[in-house]
């Protein structure tokens, strides 16, 4: 009754809704996987996607994107499902969390190791970000949702991240990944969601830089959480 409770609020809620975007700008190998077809596509400007497409960008390529009043440039070696380029509120996040929770109860542990060559370390505005260039679809997945935080979708990017460690369980493994979006998470004072990640993540392989950020933030979030 509970999960049907919920599943029920998080359509209420508007968080699935259709969205389609015009194809504004195309540089390099840009590919599309349209409605439920398993096959990609090269993608043109002035080309319509419909809501439930899937777009990805090779190395050094770029796709721009317009509609539903947002303007959105994907970067290159990654991807993403336009369903999740979206504005959510704050409420919108914490049931599409609760779906994801849900989801993931009855799912068995799965060990996975990613056997990609990975290049970490790409800045973005700035700051640098955990972005990968790898040709494993699920770190592309990732790109994109980091690409959708740094352009103000943060609650979307969230769930975007959550969605892709689920279906792509190696990706879960990355901790640069990881950790930031349980800081994401931080930021938007979710912060029972961002301990319990950030407690997983501490059973992850991890750096000494990474460990003692960890530690840090469990401290703090734990200290949040007393005071509640």
């Amino acid at each position: 009754m509970k999960s049907t409770l919920i599943v029920i609020l998080f359509f209420c809620a508007g968080i699935i809704s259709a969205q389609n975007f015009k194809v504004e700008k195309v540089i390099g190998n840009v590919k599309a996987q349209i409605g439920a077809s398993e096959n990609w596509s090269q993608i043109k400007p002035g080309e319509i996607l419909i809501a439930n497409s899937t777009i990805s960008t090779g190395e050094k390529s770029s796709v721009s994107l317009d509609g539903n009043n947002i303007h959105f440039v994907l970067k290159g070696s990654s991807a993403l499902p336009l369903t999740n380029l979206k504005k959510m509120s704050l409420d919108q996040l914490i049931l599409a969390l609760a779906m994801q929770d849900m989801i993931n109860t009855p799912r068995k542990k799965e060990e996975a190791n990613s056997k990609n060559t990975a290049v970490y370390g790409a800045e973005i505005n700035g700051i640098k970000e955990p972005f990968v260039v790898s040709s494993n679809f699920g770190v592309q997945r990732l790109n994109g949702a980091v690409q959708l935080a740094e352009s103000g979708f943060k609650e979307s990017a969230i769930i975007d991240a959550k969605e892709t460690f689920r279906k792509y369980p190696e990706t879960s493994k990355m901790s640069s990944f990881r950790i930031y979006f349980a800081n994401l998470l931080a930021d938007l004072d979710l912060n029972e969601e961002a301990y319990d990640d950030f407690k997983q993540i501490d059973s992850l392989e991890l750096d000494s830089d990474q460990k003692s950020e960890v530690a840090g933030k469990l401290d703090l979030l734990s200290k949040k959480l007393m005071k509640n």
